[in-house]
């Protein structure tokens, strides 16, 4: 690990920082590292950006799982998952997005199971 790391960008679960010395960006976030050159990293922002989360949404709504938008990785058996939040998260990390927008959460949103008593 290089004591010449500069941090570009923080939000909640994660960073993305520069080390002068190796000059590579790393990008963690949640439970995953990425290390990248300067052009890998600029394709991944492209690939991120170009990313249909409304179509992800549509094409798993039938599914119990949380996490819906897939991140294809060059490992054929390694796809990322995503939720919408952590993925709009990601995108404000990148610099994709500038305004990390609070929205209202509707009762389907909250991770919760409900008891009636």
């Amino acid at each position: 690990m290089c004591h010449k790391t500069t941090i570009i960008s923080r939000v909640k679960s994660g960073e993305l920082s520069f080390c002068k010395g190796c000059e590579t960006y790393s990008l963690t976030f949640n439970n995953v590292f990425f290390q990248f050159e300067l052009e890998e990293l600029i394709q991944f922002k492209k690939y991120i950006s170009k990313v249909d989360t409304e179509y992800w949404l549509t094409h798993y709504a039938n599914t119990t799982q949380k996490r819906k938008i897939p991140i294809q990785t060059y490992h054929q058996n390694l796809i990322l998952l995503f939720n919408v939040y952590e993925f709009e998260e990601l995108k404000v990390l990148l610099k994709i997005k500038n305004i990390f927008k609070k929205e209202v959460l509707s009762p389907e949103d909250v991770d919760y199971t409900l008891i009636l008593n």
